[in-house]
């Protein structure tokens, strides 16, 4: 199986040209307005959401406040998607859409931290549909009995993949993100170019790591608190050598960036997909003609 890497392309107001998340979290930060201690506003502009810390808060734009008047305490719901972060999700009741003009050519696109029983992507040229796939949700492969296929409830799939569609830069893409009768979320979309890095050899591992932390009350009882949990996926890369300059052009290029991965071919992706970051990458180089590429990247919550 194949190991590939979707370059992420940054997403601003030039390429969300529409959703139907009104920017609506809080009132608009207005100079003219005084703020009490503890109001929330957002502005549009940067599309984040602040905590005024002092009474009479008066003219203190939060954009551009040096702490003293203002917290920054997150993104607002319509941008929550292309935030870097998964946990920090976007929602809506019934159906979350996102329409989304590539500045750059876009091959492949990536979804985490749903809750959907479908998703449609849809790709325009001018007035004319070039694209359009609807992907149900339903996760299968916890059906591991008869047992659980008729009782185990249905389980839907928290994340998707998609390569090989034409997403050029002009055309749309209209993403819909559909959960009828309940409350729609995604917690990031990473649109970008596919970049497939080599062939993934054998015993690749995926380690479970968890940010929960063990602590103690006054009277020596132990207190477990839940701070959820990532993964470290390492593994080696068979990549052919005259090729290493693209390699490390690559992991250069997504460095510190919210990076999709995931593997294709025939084989099962054994859970070798997810949303992350390139932690570490050393490059032995064999002349001889092929190297082995040790890779790890580590996941976001």
């Amino acid at each position: 199986m194949d190991f590939n890497i979707v370059a992420p392309m940054a997403v601003t107001e030039a390429e969300l040209v529409a959703s139907n998340i009104a920017e609506e979290d809080h009132p608009v930060w207005d100079a003219g307005a005084t703020y009490a201690k503890g109001a929330l506003v957002i502005s549009t502009a940067s599309h984040r959401i602040y905590e005024s810390i002092v009474d009479g808060n008066t003219g203190a734009d939060p954009t551009t406040d040096d702490g003293s008047a203002w917290l920054e305490v997150g993104v607002t719901n319509r941008w929550r998607a292309f935030d870097q972060r998964r946990s920090n999700v976007a929602l809506r009741a019934d159906l979350i859409t996102y329409s989304v003009v590539p500045s750059q050519d876009c091959d492949a696109i990536a979804l985490f931290g749903l809750t959907a029983g479908s998703v449609r992507i849809e790709v325009w040229d001018g007035a004319t549909s070039i694209y359009d796939e609807t992907f149900v949700m339903v996760d299968k492969g916890n059906v591991v009995s008869a047992y659980t296929w008729f009782f185990g409830g249905v389980i839907y799939a928290r994340q998707k993949v998609l390569g090989g569609f034409p997403g050029y830069i002009g055309h749309r893409i209209d993403i819909s993100i559909e959960a009828r009768g309940a409350v729609a979320q995604v917690g990031h979309i990473v649109l970008g170019r596919n970049h497939l890095l080599g062939r993934v050899l054998n015993l690749p591992r995926v380690q479970f790591v968890s940010h929960s932390r063990k602590g103690y009350d006054d009277f020596g009882n132990e207190i477990l608190v839940k701070r959820g949990s990532t993964r470290k996926v390492d593994l080696s890369l068979l990549v052919p050598t005259h090729q290493a300059p693209r390699i490390m052009d690559i992991v250069a290029e997504i460095d510190g960036l919210a990076t999709a991965f995931y593997v294709s071919g025939a084989a099962p992706s054994y859970g070798l997909e997810g949303l992350g970051f390139v932690d570490d990458h050393s490059q032995p180089i064999d002349v001889a003609g092929e190297s082995v590429f040790p890779l790890i990247i580590k996941t976001l919550k």
